[in-house]
């Protein structure tokens, strides 16, 4: 049956959601919480004396989740009651909450292996300001998926669109904050060993990729909703 904006208007996204469009919503937001816990994990691996092995494996096991749900979704889409309009940005909406708990998983990993090398050029001190720098990021993540999951819920098409602006800041304010840990490295550049520089600098890299991922899903909500409502 043919969608009309005049009946159901721009305040009542769910009213003219599919049934399989709603799935895939409820399946993104399952997406997104994997990535929350992944996120939680990655604060406990920098900021507590926890093993890293132990929460390396969690995040391992969020991340075959994932996976399984990605694949599932995309089998869903492709195959169920989904507006041929908005499918191909359903499915990387897939992609990158995929991509999400990926990037998680590879700094989980990129920890445990440098925890396992001794450092003796005795920047703790700086090491531990990198480290609260890098948590800062990962709040910044966590706000970002939480807006995710209120656009993904909401009802209303002029609410998606200001949580989209909501984590445009967001990403924005994550730009600011690897502008700073860059400087920082830089700073101590000459007195670090390449791998630990190397390391900081992925680490700053794959955290702003996972906001910018949040940003991009963000853009591809907006375009689904609004095109659904047409």
């Amino acid at each position: 049956m043919a969608r009309r904006r005049g009946r159901f208007g721009l305040g009542h996204i769910t009213a003219i959601l599919s049934a399989g469009e709603r799935r895939t919503f409820n399946d993104l937001s399952r997406m997104i919480e994997l990535g929350r816990r992944a996120n939680a994990v990655m604060i406990e691996m920098l900021s507590s004396s926890s093993s890293l092995t132990a929460l390396n494996e969690d995040i391992r096991l969020l991340e075959k989740q994932a996976d399984q749900l990605s694949f599932a979704i995309r089998s869903g889409i492709t195959g169920g009651a989904v507006n041929p309009n908005v499918l191909d940005n359903l499915l990387e909406c897939v992609d990158l909450a995929d991509s999400i708990v990926d990037d998680y998983f590879w700094v989980s990993r990129e920890l445990l292996r440098i925890s396992k090398v001794t450092f003796s050029n005795g920047l703790s001190a700086q090491t531990a300001e990198m480290e609260t720098l890098l948590i800062k990021f990962l709040d910044l993540a966590e706000k970002g998926m939480m807006i995710l999951l209120e656009m993904l819920r909401a009802s209303n098409l002029g609410k998606i669109t200001e949580l989209r602006n909501d984590i445009e800041l967001l990403e924005e304010e994550g730009d600011n904050i690897k502008d700073h840990g860059f400087d920082m490295l830089y700073a101590s550049a000459q007195d670090m060993h390449y791998l630990q520089f190397a390391h900081l600098s992925e680490m700053l890299q794959k955290f702003d990729d996972i906001l910018d991922s949040c940003e991009d899903m963000a853009d591809l909500l907006v375009s689904i909703t609004t095109t659904i409502s047409r």
